[in-house]
Formats: C-alpha cells, sequence, structure tokens
C-alpha cells in the first residue's frame, strides 16, 4: 500500500511552517501501514503522472511572485488529479491561490487583518489553529479530500483526529484500506497525543480570549 504525496516548491511555500503537515501526514499514514513517498515540485520541473496527495503551502508574495508562471502552468494537472480522486490540501496564501484559480469554489477579496488562534468546526470535530488573514477565504472547509483553510500551526500536528480522519478519506478515495483506522498505540503515538493536548489546552484558552 503506497501513496505519493507531491508539495508545489516546499523551500517557497513554507512561510509559517506549513511543510510540517506533511511530515505528520507521513508519520500517521506510516503508523496506519501504508508506505508513502514525498516529492516536490519545482521550477521548470515534468508533473508527473499520477498523485494521490497534493500540498500547496503558504508563501510571500515575493515567494509567490517568483513561482507564479510555473504554478499557472499546474493548474491543468491539479483539476485533472483532483477531478481523479486525489486528495489536495493548500494552506493560507495557498488556499487563495486555489480559490482564485478555480481549484476551489469561490473569489477571494481583501478584509481588514485577523490574527488570533481560532477554533473552527469541521464534520462534528474542533479544529484548533492559527488565524492570520487578510481576505474573506474561509477559515476551513472540506469538500471531499479536498480541504483549504486560513489556519497556520500547522493543521495536521495540531489536530491528529481530524489528520487520521482526512488522510483516510484520501486512502479511501485511492481504493486502500488499512487494517484499522486507529493509529496503532505505541510509545510515540502516546508521546505525540501528550504533546498535542498539552497544546490544545493553552490555545484553546487563548482562542477563547
Amino acid at each position: 500500500m503506497s501513496l505519493k504525496i507531491y508539495t508545489f516548491f516546499p523551500d517557497h511555500l513554507d512561510l509559517n511552517g506549513d511543510q510540517a503537515n506533511l511530515v505528520v501526514a507521513t508519520k500517521r499514514l506510516e503508523w496506519l501501514g501504508f508506505q508513502v513517498q514525498v516529492q516536490s515540485i519545482g521550477k521548470k520541473q515534468s508533473l508527473p503522472k499520477d498523485a494521490d496527495f497534493i500540498f500547496i503551502g503558504h508563501g510571500s508574495i515575493a515567494a509567490w511572485a517568483d513561482i507564479a508562471q510555473d504554478m499557472k502552468n499546474s493548474i491543468a494537472w491539479i483539476k485533472s488529479a483532483v477531478d481523479a480522486g486525489a486528495g489536495l490540501m493548500a494552506v493560507a496564501s495557498g488556499h487563495e491561490w486555489a480559490i482564485n484559480n478555480g481549484l476551489m469554489p469561490g473569489q477571494t477579496s481583501p478584509v481588514e487583518r485577523v490574527s488570533k488562534f481560532e477554533i473552527a468546526q469541521v464534520e462534528g470535530l474542533e479544529i484548533l489553529g492559527y488565524l492570520n488573514s487578510a481576505t474573506n477565504a474561509p477559515v476551513i472547509r472540506k469538500n471531499g479530500v479536498v480541504l483549504g483553510t486560513q489556519l497556520h500551526g500547522p493543521l495536521l500536528a495540531k489536530n491528529p483526529e481530524f489528520a487520521d480522519s482526512y488522510l483516510l478519506a484520501i486512502t479511501e478515495s485511492r481504493g486502500l484500506s488499512p487494517e484499522s483506522k486507529n493509529v496503532p498505540l505505541n510509545n510515540d503515538a502516546d508521546l505525540v497525543a501528550g504533546i498535542v493536548k498539552q497544546i490544545w489546552e493553552l490555545e484553546r484558552d487563548l482562542a477563547s480570549e
């Protein structure tokens, strides 16, 4: 059971540690028994034939300007991959780019900047992250295996239950299923769960202020 993950310009689109979402995704998928290949897509690079999960992180205005043409050239490929069932996760300016290029519904427009810890709801789960946004893009939304969010964090690290639910949805969309839908209990998983719980307690309080 092998999954191919592709991330666009990780050196450009990692302004708030967004690429760490893939570190979390890889480890949790491995705990569930999957083999994972994470590969970068860079300038003037040939796009792969297929993908199981595509990630677009957050970058500065200068970073986006530097990769603008390459990203424009990738739109049709991303649409084709998503239509074929690949997962797509886009964060902050990556989310805004995906919206404005027809990969997610709507169109963004500027609003007064909001910068705060935020708790959102997705499919009955509370989602914690840091919101730093000056557009009207939704805080977070999920449509099947397409996920867009303005929350930094990284999101999957702070929300392991949601991470597992989302990652399992991706594997199921590819016709793959683990023997168990729960991350196996082991020392690493217990340690991570303890750390995440402490972060939740701290940031949930901050989000409520």
